[in-house]
């Protein structure tokens, strides 16, 4: 039996997933962080070296239900992202270290087997609307204008199927 993966050249709404990598803290607390409608927008990307495992580099980025300011309401702003800790902070400071190690899901199924971890990004851009004789940001006059949330995981094998991981792609037996 073979299995064959291709291109479908088509994103759909199967493409979009909830992500999320599951830690914790160097004091044992369980720490979740969450990406809503996430899709990998990256490419299939191996490169094959002698005595070497391939590992491929997965980005998810988080994407926003409707940011469309005619119809967009207060929930479309929120950022498609969340971090959350289990119970109280007994130790504040230990609370605050995270362990590199980690499981990565989509829609709650382990998705690979990693190799170098992962990260988690949030890229944000902040405006001043400056006026004349504004010696500097003025408060109320700061606006973000976007927002990216990444979850970035180096899988050295896939425990999912592949068009579970990778957008516009069909995988058949």
């Amino acid at each position: 039996m073979s299995y064959t993966i291709k291109g479908n050249g088509i994103v759909s709404t199967t493409d979009f997933h909830q992500v999320t990598w599951t830690g914790k803290t160097k004091s044992g607390k369980a720490v979740v962080i969450t990406l809503a409608n996430a899709i990998n927008m990256g490419n299939i990307d191996w490169a094959f070296a002698e005595k070497d495992d391939t590992v491929q580099e997965i980005t998810l980025t988080g994407c926003y239900s409707n940011t469309n300011h005619m119809t967009a309401t207060a929930s479309d702003y929120e950022e498609p992202w969340q971090i959350t800790y289990a119970g109280a902070a007994a130790d504040p400071e230990a609370d605050q270290i995270l362990l590199g190690a980690g499981v990565f899901a989509i829609d709650g199924t382990d998705v690979a087997l990693t190799r170098g971890g992962g990260s988690f990004t949030v890229e944000r851009e902040f405006r001043q609307i400056n006026a004349d004789g504004d010696r500097g940001p003025v408060l109320d006059r700061v606006v973000m204008d976007a927002s990216t949330a990444t979850l970035t995981l180096n899988a050295l094998t896939f425990l999912t199927s592949m068009n579970t991981v990778f957008a516009a792609i069909t995988a058949t037996t």
